[in-house]
């Protein structure tokens, strides 16, 4: 929410971290302003120039800016901040019960993408349960508890056109818009995900992230038992297959299709690189 983001970001000033766009609240003290039944917010404009996503130093030093920003957040107390402690292993159970439902009903033809969940069915279903194993062991409902009490938060769209880079190197975050309330964890895994389809990804490589970002953020074992659930779960794919199946059309989409085949694609990234970070521990 609008007010979420703003108190995430004052409370990121406040702490020391700059590298973000200055929002004026109202004289009441609103974030936002009201006219005519839409809100407008007032901030400074972010650097031009995109953060580049096409080498490994980039994402070391996106790494250790996102360390550095959740950092900041220590002391976050905002209203708008609505903590679940089993958010994410209520959504992984959830999406696997939605996945099995699809499969039981599917009767007669069947079409490009039915031949495409078939195909991906089975290993995709064994790792969103080993996934929602993981959080259980890694203590995500202890790891909630603790970010909530001590203050923290999830970016959720730490990426692409959200990091702007300065003349001087700085990276500057914006996007603030998507944050909520979730381990910041979360983010950091999104971002090795990305990483991995940006470039030519490799362990050392996904080693050095992690190093950077915790120079700021120290991980713990449970904190690494935590980010090798986040990755190996299929998380795009079986959101797609939601969307897809809950909106179903009379013929496919040729887009749906595409969309649906690179984050097939794309997802089995997730067992080398929970091996990666199980390695780590």
């Amino acid at each position: 929410s609008l007010r979420l983001a703003f108190d995430v970001k004052k409370r990121l000033r406040e702490n020391g971290f700059a590298n973000i766009s200055r929002c004026y609240p109202t004289l009441e003290g609103e974030p936002f302003y009201r006219q005519d039944g839409t809100l407008y917010i007032l901030e400074d404009v972010l650097p031009q120039g995109t953060l580049a996503e096409d080498c490994a130093e980039t994402f070391l030093q996106g790494a250790e800016t996102l360390g550095e920003m959740h950092a900041a957040a220590k002391g976050l107390a905002s209203e708008a901040a609505h903590w679940e402690k089993n958010r994410l292993p209520q959504l992984y159970a959830k999406r696997r019960s939605e996945l099995a439902k699809v499969r039981r009903r599917k009767r007669g033809s069947y079409d490009a993408i039915d031949l495409l969940l078939l195909q991906y069915y089975e290993p995709y279903m064994e790792r969103a349960a080993e996934a929602e194993e993981l959080l259980c062991r890694g203590g995500y409902a202890e790891a909630v508890a603790r970010t909530a009490q001590e203050g923290g938060f999830c970016h959720n769209a730490y990426k692409g056109e959200a990091l702007r880079q300065e003349t001087d190197g700085r990276i500057f975050v914006g996007n603030f818009d998507k944050c909520s309330a979730e381990l910041p964890l979360a983010d950091l895994a999104a971002y090795i995900r990305r990483y991995f389809k940006k470039t030519e990804g490799t362990a050392a490589g996904i080693s050095a992230m992690l190093e950077r970002y915790g120079r700021h953020c120290p991980l713990s074992e449970r904190d690494m038992i935590l980010l090798q659930g986040m990755l190996l779960y299929p998380e795009k794919f079986l959101r797609l297959v939601n969307e897809y199946y809950n909106r179903r059309r009379t013929c496919v989409s040729p887009a749906m299709r595409e969309r649906l085949a690179a984050a097939a694609k794309e997802e089995l990234n997730g067992v080398r690189l929970k091996s990666i970070i199980a390695g780590g521990c």
